[in-house]
């Protein structure tokens, strides 16, 4: 079995005189990405490696991730992740490593929600309807396959296990 999860980048501030790929986070941003990396490690979810955007809120939104989690995980920061199209980032996926039997990838919309919202073929049908409804910043959807092989992860073939948004974060 394989897990994916698809976590979209916590809240940046606006666009403005910034060029896109160097907005930080918020206060509220960081506050939200260290109580998603409690949410895992309260819940258990260890990824073994991560894809992380290498824009500036993706790269900040991991590091408070971490110290909310305690713990490192292995990153790597592809370039082609930021802004990437759905067929980007299945490609994205398919060349993970068969060792990362549970694959954290974070980075942005609409790329992310599309990717999660086509994976996700099954699971409970009101986490299914949530995830297509919306995915805010930040959220995540974690998805298993019953595969051994990321080239086989394909859409409509997930099981969605777990979808957290803003919402259930602020709860914590």
């Amino acid at each position: 079995m394989l897990r994916l999860a698809i976590l979209r980048h916590a809240e940046a501030v606006p666009q403005g005189t910034l060029d896109d790929s160097e907005r930080p986070l918020t206060e509220a941003g960081r506050e939200m990405s260290q109580r998603m990396g409690r949410y895992f490690r309260d819940e258990g979810l260890e990824p073994d490696l991560a894809l992380v955007s290498p824009s500036l809120r993706t790269r900040e939104t991991f590091e408070w991730f971490l110290r909310g989690a305690k713990r490192d995980v292995k990153a790597q920061f592809p370039p082609d992740l930021y802004n990437a199209s759905l067929e980007g980032l299945e490609d994205l996926v398919a060349e993970a490593p068969e060792k990362a039997k549970f694959l954290l990838i974070i980075g942005h919309n609409p790329g992310f929600a599309e990717f999660a919202v086509a994976l996700a073929g099954k699971g409970k049908k009101s986490e299914l309807a949530n995830l297509r409804r919306h995915f805010p910043t930040p959220c995540v959807a974690v998805i298993d396959f019953d595969t051994k092989s990321w080239k086989k992860a394909s859409r409509s073939e997930g099981r969605l296990e777990y979808f957290v948004t803003r919402g259930a974060l602020a709860k914590l």
